[in-house]
């Protein structure tokens, strides 16, 4: 139900494609409209798209890629068909429940900390199917591992899937890359200052670990996950800022906050912390890569 790194892993996909055209499709949850969107910086925000796709459309956006939003995902994926611009290759982006479109990979992400074997259905637990749904994975990968995994310790997960699925397993980790300012530049925080944390993810507690690993004084507001911030709210987090250097929040929740120009034009300064994802060897890297690209030679690319 959320919580496993699918936006980061989605945007490793794209940066590791070797093709010309390529598209994710986004059901773009929480956003206010309900019409398929193909998304436009100039044009759309995070209440347009959702806050997700906004974050990929920031990363992506240029004249071969495509951001479509759309909770039927055979409705756009005929609307890619139709389009001017053809599409080599599609990600559906938190698609593995729609089996109505054909893949040719589907690619499972389940948490380190919380792997799909030891979860259960809603309500008992976060998963949206039975653990035996697993069986239609290609690719399995473990994600939000710590640094090290032993290889005693990958053989135990991977037996464990094993009663579930046959799919290959695969160990990744969350990789921060720093801060931004609210103009794009690469900036480093005073550690000898106070920042406001301000989240509103499934999981905040890997960025707890990794501000206090660094070594960046903070103090937490933590909101739900994909969460709208009311008017109040914002002026409340604004309000509380004054005391401190800056605001810390992470690239999705910035899709968001972005759009208050109160918030942004406050005297406090805005810091968001980039996140990507990598595998925990390079052989893993080059075993995912080489399944991901041999879709391209599918298609005679």
């Amino acid at each position: 139900m959320g919580g496993t790194g699918k936006t980061p892993h989605v945007a490793f996909v794209l940066e590791n494609i070797q093709t010309a055209n390529t598209a994710v499709i986004s059901r773009g949850y929480r956003r206010k409209s309900k019409q398929l969107i193909e998304g436009d910086k100039a044009l759309h925000t995070s209440k347009d798209l959702g806050d997700e796709p906004m974050e990929l459309l920031e990363k992506f956006e240029g004249n071969h890629f495509k951001m479509i939003v759309e909770g039927n995902r055979a409705k756009a994926l005929k609307y890619l068909e139709q389009h001017d611009n053809h599409t080599d290759l599609v990600v559906l982006d938190d698609g593995f429940q729609h089996q109505y479109a054909q893949r040719d990979l589907n690619i499972l992400l389940t948490e380190y900390n919380k792997p799909f074997y030891s979860d259960f259905v809603v309500p008992m637990g976060t998963l949206r199917e039975q653990r035996n749904g697993a069986q239609r994975a290609d690719i399995i990968i473990v994600t939000k591992c710590p640094e090290e995994v032993s290889l005693s310790n990958q053989k135990k997960i991977k037996n464990k899937i094993t009663s579930y699925s046959s799919a290959k397993v695969l160990f990744s980790k969350i990789k921060y890359q720093g801060f931004l300012n609210q103009v794009d530049e690469k900036i480093n925080l005073n550690l000898k200052k106070p920042y406001l944390l301000v989240t509103g993810i499934a999981n905040p507690k890997l960025v707890y670990e990794y501000l206090k690993e660094v070594n960046i004084l903070f103090e937490t507001m933590k909101f739900s996950d994909h969460h709208n911030f009311s008017p109040k709210e914002l002026k409340q987090i604004a309000e509380k800022s004054k005391k401190f250097e800056g605001i810390i929040t992470t690239e999705k929740d910035w899709m968001r906050l972005r759009e208050d120009t109160d918030l942004t034009t406050n005297s406090t300064p805005i810091f968001r912390l980039k996140i990507g994802v990598e595998f925990i060897n390079t052989k893993q890297t080059e075993e995912f890569n080489n399944q991901i690209n041999a879709l391209t030679r599918l298609t005679g690319l």
